[in-house]
Order: structure tokens, then sequence, then C-alpha cells
């Protein structure tokens, strides 16, 4: 069982070998064949739940090679809540959840009673719930580019009538080989329908610490398995002639804290006396649908609880600029760092989580950009909605309406 497990990862890596130095073949043979300049291309990498921390780990050379280069932010602040979803979706509008109304990676439609979950593809390719967004790779078509999208939430959707020129329905198992070989072969192509803008998603390191917590092995492993992958991509853009017209622009979604399941909040009995209210969200990040019972009696019940501040969703801290989209439940309640609330007492964990305050250090993601036309140097704290704009500057292309306050781009991009 073993050998033949061998046999077949061998094989597949000697195949994507293959293509690969096929596809450069080609695409260096045409080139020869052309002195006209590359049209530049901007790659948006997204690694999910990497934290700024671990470039530090002493396994990310490709990474660290490219902060030399490029610019750096001491961190990225999520927007709330520090979900996948959400802000994802912000990374890529320039909008707040409450504005986008991707509001959670769970949520429930009040209107209509729908359901939105990760695990339901069905939901996740409604269009039903992505009417108030529009993604940059619609901006780009609509503008007269190309765009290409190598996974990232929403790019499988059909929204307002707009999709990437290419995409692939999300596969979670999907190997990073398999993922580069989508994308160059897209960026393979002739320069009249080479993609302007491109994405690509990785998953490992948020998975390596939700299971094993931010600071165990096994997510210095996933660091290190995506810092491969960022090598051979790098590399491929040079054989492919693209690497001096290519910015990258590399971000995370939010950072990962260590949850252990000592801190779980049983919270399974604390709203007895109200047997209407549900926990519609649980984790570090929740929230109670009222369904009629009184908003002020439930939330003195939960200010006797430690651990766990509540507010109605009309009064949440400002710095979260959250609270007003209709599929937010009634009561938000943000857990103090490293403590988690869960309705089912027999399921505890996992060892790392994220949702926490989006301002907690442990919360911050990851901004890196690199390449054509980026400044090198050092920035603060920057929010991710800014990552928007400075996307559409680098690709020419007319912003949409956007909370972002454009001072990213006036720092990173170099003036001449």
């Amino acid at each position: 069982m073993a050998l033949k497990m061998i046999n077949r990862l061998s094989f597949q890596h000697a195949f994507l070998v293959f293509v690969l130095h096929c596809l450069c073949a080609l695409t260096l043979n045409s080139f020869a064949q052309s002195n006209a300049p590359k049209k530049p291309l901007v790659l948006l990498l997204g690694i999910d739940g990497f934290k700024p921390s671990y470039l530090n780990l002493g396994v990310s050379p490709n990474l660290n090679s490219l902060v030399s280069t490029g610019v750096l932010a001491k961190g990225s602040i999520s927007a709330f809540p520090s979900l996948t979803f959400p802000n994802f979706v912000s990374l890529v509008t320039g909008l707040t959840p409450d504005h986008h109304g991707i509001v959670n990676n769970t949520m429930t439609d009040p209107t209509t009673d729908q359901l939105f979950t990760l695990g339901s593809r069905e939901a996740v390719e409604n269009p039903f719930w992505w009417t108030q967004t529009t993604p940059i790779w619609n901006n780009v078509r609509q503008q007269g580019g190309i765009a290409s999208a190598m996974f990232w939430p929403g790019s499988e959707v059909e929204i307002n009538g707009g999709r990437p020129n290419d995409w692939v329905r999300y596969e979670h198992g999907m190997s990073h080989d398999k993922r580069l070989e989508h994308l160059l072969t897209w960026l393979s192509r002739g320069e009249s329908s080479r993609p302007h803008f491109a994405t690509l998603y990785l998953s490992d390191v948020d998975s390596a610490g939700h299971e094993f917590g931010p600071d165990s092995e096994q997510v210095k492993q996933a660091v290190a398995k995506v810092d491969q992958t960022l090598g051979k991509l790098l590399q491929a853009l040079s054989s492919l002639g693209l690497r001096e017209k290519t910015t990258l622009v590399i971000v995370s979604d939010h950072g990962m804290a260590n949850t252990p399941l000592d801190k779980s909040l049983d919270v399974s009995q604390w709203l007895k006396d109200f047997p209407k209210a549900k926990w519609e969200w649980q984790g570090a990040t929740s929230a109670v649908r009222l369904h009629g019972e009184n908003a002020a009696q439930v939330l003195q019940t939960l200010s006797l609880q430690s651990h766990l501040q509540c507010h109605e969703k009309s009064n949440l801290p400002e710095r979260y600029k959250f609270g007003r989209h209709p599929r937010i439940p009634e009561i938000v309640c943000v857990s103090d760092m490293g403590y988690t609330v869960t309705a089912n007492p027999s399921r505890k964990g996992p060892l790392g989580q994220h949702g926490f305050d989006p301002f907690l250090p442990e919360m911050h993601g990851l901004f890196l950009a690199s390449g054509f036309r980026i400044q090198p140097g050092e920035l603060g704290l920057i929010e991710n909605i800014e990552v928007y704009p400075l996307l559409c500057q680098l690709l020419g292309i007319v912003e949409q309406k956007n909370d972002a306050r454009h001072l990213l781009k006036e720092i990173v991009l170099n003036p001449s």
C-alpha cells in the first residue's frame, strides 16, 4: 500500500514537472519570437490564517526574500468578525461585512430563513447571498480586462451576472501542485488572452492552526509547504517571462490564537429562561437570535457571565464598523482572548481559533507586496479593506464605492 502511494505521488510529481516544462518551453519559444513588452500582471495570493510572526519561524525563505525587496506591514487588521469568508470578501471589495453582506461563515437570512454555511456548496454558490458584493474580478472584466481565480471565496458564484474569466469550483483537498497547474495554464496563454489579474488561495496554515494550535510544529510545516509552493510559482513566472512585470500582493484573512480546551464556554444552559432565543453563531465571536425574547433581559443574563462581552448589535464598539446588516443577530458577543463559546458541551475545541477582537495582535493578518511598481519599505498596521483600492490602482481600473480611506496605495506604489 505504501509503495503504491509513493509510486502514485512520484507519478503526479513527474507529470506536473512535465506539464510545467512544456508550458514554459512553448511560452518561451513564442516570447523569443517577439520583442513586444509584456502586459503587467497583478497576482493576489491569499494564505488563510497566516500571522506575520510566522515569517520568523525560519522556514519561509521565499516569503522572506520578497520582504527584503518589497513592503511588509506590521499587521493587517481584519474586518469584524475576524473570520474567513467575511475577510476574504472584504479584501477584494474594500467593503466591511456590514456593507457586503457576508457577515459570518455561518449566517441566516431573517427574511427567508435560508442558512449559509461553508460546508454547503448549494449555499455558497447561491447568488442570493452575494448581491451586495462586486468583487474585483467583476470590476476587471467590466473594464475590459481578464481575471482568473484559482480559488477565492465568491469566485465560483455568479455575482450580479459576473464571474472571473477562469475559475475552479473549490476543492479543499486539491494539492498545491494541481492549483499551480491550473493557474500556470491560464498565465501561459498569449498576451491577448492572458489574465491581467489572478488569485491563488492556500488553506494549509489555517487548517494546521485550528487542529494543533498556532505554536505547533504542524503549523511550522504548513508554513514551509506554502513557502515551497510560492518558490515554484516564482520560478514559473520567471520561466514564463512574467516576473519583472508581476506585482505580488500576499495577504491573509486573520491570525490565529491558542484556545485551550479548558477555556471553552459551555453556554447550553445560559439562556434556559428564554426558550425562543438561540445561539446562532458560536466560537470567539458568538451571537444570539432573539426570536421575540426581550433583548434587555437576555443581555442582563449574559452580563453575569465571565470572559464574554455582549452587546445589542447596534451598540457594538464603533471600531468594529459592524451591526447594521439584517443578517446579524440582535445580540453579538466577543470572547476574551482564548475563550470560545459552544452550545454543545460534547464538542470542545479546536486548539486554535480566530474571530476574536481583530485589533488584538494575535488576530492580525499578513500584508506583503513585492515586484512591479512596489516601493520597498515597512508599514505599520493597516486595515485589510485598504488592499482593494491598491489592487485597482495597480490594475489601472476605476474602483467601486468602498469603505477604505485610501491610505495604502499612496505609500506602497512607486511613483516612477
